[in-house]
């Protein structure tokens, strides 16, 4: 008995132990709690950022890529074959439309100009010689006409004397009737005959002269052309010929104006018909600048390329200072032709599972609006509908914010 009453007294103290520790355990957590409560209701506002929803337009341009040209560009060539005397100009020099760029071993063609002179000198003298042999002949056929109407009046005369019996028929014949025959025979065939033959000299010696000025034309063309010339203002960007050189049909020289430049790109027919000629675009050209430059859209092809299905375009840009070269790749940034939107920070929008929304800041708390979001560039979110202009949304901050939280705004 004895025994048993012992084990019986052991258990009631091990459960009074157990109930003791139990109640030190809710003792501790009930203290735990207190303090927990009494932290969060002394815990001050959350610092966040902001930013005011504001009507904008999305950075959504569409960009096009392509190399720079020059606007105007030409291989120079000789017009002549021949030996070059002296080259004028290298590389990177600038010249000026009609300068001359290259002379040719010439003294051949300045003698062939000499001669054509001459020849046309000789040429000049023989036609004035028979323009005056034409003017004697023409001289002598008015003569000629005053002769004969004398003689005639005389004629007409004698024979009413011969008629009256005043003269005997000698005498009309002798100085009547014979000068008028050889007035009518000049008139009528020798004076005429001449003035023709010196009508046809002289246009014979017109066309020697002619000739003679065609040839010398051509000599003074072929003695021109061995001064090459630059048909435009620009820059020489190529030289291939030294002096003693044989200038043949290959490019002596390359030359390029690029007071202005152009962008060749394509664009896709969904956003052609978007575009004007004359329209201003920004070109980004990171090997030059980090601001980009303005261009103008000069030529849009009314149909697309075969080969890409997409539409040509020329942008070109005025290049006074020359920074611009031709090669360097540029980034024509075209209009998008979107309207203004309401836009936010593209941090400011949460997504939870399909939907989004914002913490809006009023009167220094928080509240959670769900909002409709659209197209975004990246910076910036249209927000279609849940919000509006002047709204101020939290862009940083927001993983410990709760509906009614306090706020403390730092920008």
């Amino acid at each position: 008995m004895i025994f048993g009453l012992g084990r019986v007294m052991g258990k009631m103290r091990s459960v009074k132990i157990s109930l003791a520790v139990f109640l030190i355990f809710l003792l501790l957590a009930a203290g735990c709690g207190k303090e927990q409560e009494g932290g969060q209701a002394n815990a001050g506002p959350i610092t966040v950022s902001t930013a005011k929803a504001a009507v904008g337009q999305l950075d959504n341009q569409v960009v096009v890529s392509g190399k720079l040209e020059a606007v105007q560009t030409a291989s120079i060539v000789s017009k002549v074959p021949g030996k070059v005397a002296k080259v004028h100009v290298d590389v990177g020099d600038r010249v000026s439309a009609g300068q001359v760029l290259v002379t040719l071993e010439n003294k051949d063609l300045a003698d062939r100009v000499a001669q054509a002179k001459a020849a046309v000198a000789q040429a000049e003298a023989a036609l004035s010689q028979a323009q005056a042999g034409l003017k004697a002949a023409q001289a002598a056929l008015e003569n000629a006409r005053i002769n004969f109407t004398n003689a005639e009046a005389n004629y007409k005369r004698g024979k009413e004397l011969l008629a009256a019996g005043a003269i005997p028929p000698a005498v009309f014949e002798g100085q009547y009737e014979l000068p008028y025959k050889q007035a009518k025979q000049a008139l009528e065939g020798t004076v005429p005959a001449q003035v023709e033959q010196a009508q046809a000299m002289v246009k014979v010696q017109q066309a020697a002269l002619s000739s003679a000025r065609a040839q010398l034309a051509l000599a003074r063309s072929s003695y021109e052309d061995s001064f090459i010339k630059a048909p435009f203002s620009g820059v020489v960007t190529a030289r291939n010929i030294n002096p003693g050189e044989m200038a043949a049909t290959q490019p002596l020289l390359t030359l390029a104006n690029i007071d202005r430049v152009l962008v060749r790109a394509v664009v896709g027919e969904t956003y052609i018909n978007q575009l004007n000629k004359g329209d201003k675009v920004q070109v980004r050209i990171s090997a030059v600048s980090a601001q980009p430059f303005t261009g103008v859209i000069t030529s849009i092809a009314p149909a697309a390329d075969p080969t890409t299905k997409a539409f040509p375009i020329k942008v070109e840009i005025i290049n006074p200072k020359h920074v611009l070269k031709p090669g360097m790749f540029a980034e024509v940034q075209l209009p998008n032709g979107e309207q203004k939107q309401l836009l936010v920070p593209r941090e400011a929008v949460v997504k939870d599972g399909e939907r989004d929304y914002v913490w809006v800041v009023k009167q220094g708390k928080v509240q959670r609006r769900e909002v409709k979001a659209g197209e975004s560039d990246g910076r910036y979110i249209a927000v279609i509908s849940g919000l509006k202009a002047g709204e101020e949304v939290v862009t940083a901050g927001q993983e410990s914010l709760q509906d009614g939280a306090r706020v403390t705004v730092k920008n």
